[in-house]
């Protein structure tokens, strides 16, 4: 599970990288896979999922804009996000929660 905090009005960006191997530290190589929204919670906007080039970086993005915070409330608790990668023949893989607070 990842944390961070989201900042009420501010551009928030995570950048995760997918190991194929940890203790080895190899990437996961994203080639011909897509970032999606898998399910999320209610009280914020659905944010920019992209894998970053090049895929066999392994790396996804995930950025809100400034008017997608803008309207979260002081002490909102908690928000999460699960992400899914999908290849072209609709297989999908989901990926862990992730937790964010919101401040």
């Amino acid at each position: 599970m990842t944390r961070l905090t989201i900042r009420r009005g501010g551009t928030r960006r995570l950048r995760a990288t997918l190991f194929a191997n940890l203790a080895a530290g190899l990437r996961r190589d994203l080639t011909a896979l897509s970032a999606l929204v898998v399910d999320q919670s209610p009280n914020i906007a659905v944010p920019a999922i992209t894998v970053r080039s090049p895929p066999s970086a392994g790396e996804i993005e995930v950025i809100w804009s400034d008017e997608q915070t803008a309207h979260l409330k002081p002490g909102a608790g908690r928000v999460w996000l699960i992400i899914g990668l999908e290849n072209g023949e609709g297989e999908r893989e989901v990926l862990p929660a992730f937790t964010f607070d919101v401040e």
